[in-house]
């Protein structure tokens, strides 16, 4: 009796150490800030091809074709998002607030990951009382492009001359992104 008693502590601790590992250690790959080299922004048209941002074209919820050549000229977010991810339901009132803020400026990309995009982002899109910027549908082609999206919420700061200028692996705050926001308008 003593010995399973003893089995079950030990099992116990093993757990608590292994969630203690996910929670603490885990978060720094969850939520970490990838340091871009930002010599090429000095205002001139000069492209960095190792800084530049990778076109794409998607669909996004209408049915129309979005690519991120369109917006040469203007700050660019992209935010990879799905609908299950908590921190993305925070982040995204944020990006709704930013892109009605500065949108003579700024354009904001949505990228959905979720598996079955067009069956649950429209919805989605409802329950949060509307987005006021593109929202695409995206997949592993596009995740890939960009490096291997790892996690939600991703955000790409682009500037005006599509080069990415920061890049964020989980939830940042308004005051965050408006920042580099203002650095590069």
């Amino acid at each position: 009796m003593i010995n399973n008693k003893k089995i079950i502590i030990f099992g116990s601790l093993i757990i608590v150490f292994f969630i203690f590992f996910l929670i603490f250690l885990g978060n720094e790959n969850t939520s970490s800030i990838v340091n871009v080299d930002n010599s090429n922004l000095s205002g001139k048209n000069n492209k960095n091809i190792e800084n530049l941002a990778p076109n794409f074209t998607l669909l996004d919820t209408d049915g129309n074709n979005v690519s991120l050549s369109d917006y040469e000229g203007k700050v660019v977010i992209i935010n990879f998002w799905t609908t299950w991810c908590g921190p993305c339901r925070y982040e995204i009132p944020d990006l709704v607030q930013l892109y009605e803020k500065y949108n003579k400026d700024l354009i904001v990309l949505g990228i959905s990951l979720d598996y079955d995009g067009p069956a649950v982002v429209p919805q989605f899109e409802e329950r949060l009382g509307g987005v006021n910027y593109p929202l695409l549908y995206g997949n592993n082609n596009i995740s890939n492009l960009y490096g291997g999206v790892t996690g939600v919420p991703t955000t790409f700061i682009i500037d005006r001359n599509m080069q990415v200028f920061k890049k964020y692996l989980g939830y940042r705050s308004r005051e965050v992104i408006e920042k580099d926001i203002n650095e590069l308008i």
